[in-house]
């Protein structure tokens, strides 16, 4: 999963796209613009400015001061003349908000839920694994936690997303709420509402229907769900 290093480094990266080959044109009363000094670059520009936009909008948030300003800066080319200057101008605003994470006034949107994806991976999982390794304990003890793992790791998602949940919490909330905004597909639905049930069948003591190897195979199934859940988070 990338770290918060590598979504800084492709926005400096970006930024300096945006302000590479350009030439300072001086205007009157100290006024000028920015002109690539190779114009058939000029749609590739255009590109990484709309990249750096979407950027700022996806992990900056689409709300954040710094994509509206990006936004207006290149629409109102750079309070220049040039296409080249509005470009170069969201460079600076990139640049900008790259420093501003880094001082930890800003942040990257979703990093908390990632981290938080992250250690359910990791964490929560690891108990799964100890619990089911452990012939004393009863398989719908690491199956409960499964459940629990997705639907911390689903709410997160949500959350990170902008993501209103308008009925009460659970696995089956979220697995709606998600598939409603096309963030997971009927597929994965499907593999949620099953996760759903075997949990719900082991909170409410029908261990009839559990075993290890259904414990083991819903271990497998979680792992396989919060690996798509951790892609979507970036």
């Amino acid at each position: 999963m990338p770290t918060q290093e590598d979504f800084l480094s492709y926005a400096r990266s970006l930024a300096e796209t945006l302000q590479e080959g350009l030439v300072w044109r001086p205007g009157r009363e100290d006024r000028g613009w920015w002109k690539i000094s190779d114009h058939q670059q000029l749609p590739t520009l255009m590109a990484n400015a709309f990249a750096g936009m979407e950027f700022l909008r996806q992990y900056a948030g689409a709300e954040s001061f710094w994509t509206s300003r990006a936004a207006e800066v290149y629409q109102s080319k750079g309070d220049n003349q040039s296409t080249e200057s509005g470009a170069r101008a969201v460079g600076d605003v990139l640049l900008t908000w790259v420093r501003q994470v880094e001082a930890g006034v800003s942040e990257i949107v979703g990093a908390r839920s990632r981290s938080e994806v992250g250690v359910i991976s990791t964490d929560m999982m690891g108990q799964v694994r100890r619990l089911l390794d452990d012939k004393q304990t009863h398989p719908a003890a690491a199956i409960v936690l499964c459940g629990a793992a997705l639907e911390s790791a689903l709410r997160a998602l949500a959350e990170a997303r902008g993501l209103e949940l308008t009925e009460r919490p659970s696995l089956s909330a979220y697995s709606r709420l998600l598939r409603k905004d096309e963030l997971i597909t009927k597929q994965e639905a499907k593999d949620l509402e099953q996760v759903g049930g075997l949990r719900n069948a082991a909170a409410h003591g029908q261990f009839d229907e559990l075993s290890r190897e259904r414990a083991g195979l819903m271990e497998q199934q979680t792992n396989l769900l919060l690996s798509r859940i951790a892609e979507l988070q970036l």
